[in-house]
């Protein structure tokens, strides 16, 4: 920031050189790191396992949330069941940045999330083990996981990178993975607005198959084989 604002001074001609040019910069700390198909194999198992041996529902409910859906951790958690539209396929958020927003989910997010217990009077789609408020637990219910699978460097981020990692391998293109993500954009969000796109609806269905196919693959004993699409 300090270099950015000597060459603005140097362009002005307020001073004659930058003293920060040379300087080391940090990394950009961007999250860079998703699991690729056959590391969520081995999570899928290790949920498994986690929840064999005690571990909270809700928690890894959570876990497959956000590798089916892309949405971010609070996106999730704190969704109300409200919000879920499992005909339509889609969750609406009301308090975005750029207003009101459809989020396309595909039919097995829609299943793990109607299949959710439910509390009375709660409205919450991952309700707190405590309280009335949401489940906030995911970060150390993930690293118990991760542990069990051998799994390293995976934040509760890198789930949602993991959804966009898949939809680029199977093809789609980075607008319509854009949309898929809620990200902003004009063509998209502004034309459906209040009406979800049903061609979002189908790319978040195929991505959201792929991954539940990744994480119970042992149910059915089939392989999980590569898919080229295009979106």
């Amino acid at each position: 920031m300090l270099g950015t604002i000597f060459e603005h001074a140097k362009r002005k001609k307020l001073v004659k050189g930058n003293p920060a040019v040379g300087v080391k910069q940090y990394a950009d700390g961007r999250q860079r790191r998703f699991l690729a198909l056959d590391e969520i194999v081995t999570l899928g198992a290790a949920i498994r396992d986690a929840e064999a041996a005690g571990e909270g529902g809700t928690g890894l409910a959570g876990i497959r949330c956000l590798l089916m859906t892309g949405l971010r951790r609070i996106e999730a958690l704190a969704l109300p069941r409200a919000r879920v539209d499992g005909r339509a396929h889609y969750i609406r958020f009301e308090d975005t940045k750029s207003g009101a927003q459809l989020s396309p989910i595909g039919a097995h997010a829609v299943k793990m999330l109607k299949n959710l217990p439910r509390r009375d009077g709660c409205p919450w789609a991952f309700p707190a083990e405590r309280g009335d408020g949401h489940f906030v637990g995911l970060p150390k219910v993930l690293k118990r996981v991760c542990r069990r699978a051998g799994l390293d460097g995976v934040t509760v981020h890198a789930l949602h990178h993991s959804f966009a990692a898949t939809a680029a391998e199977m093809g789609f293109s980075e607008l319509t993975i854009a949309g898929l993500l809620g990200q902003t954009i004009a063509s998209v969000t502004d034309r459906y607005a209040d009406v979800p796109d049903r061609a979002l609806v189908s790319a978040a269905d195929a991505v959201a198959a792929r991954i539940a196919a990744a994480l119970d693959s042992w149910e059915e004993g089939a392989e999980v084989v590569e898919f080229r699409g295009r979106g």
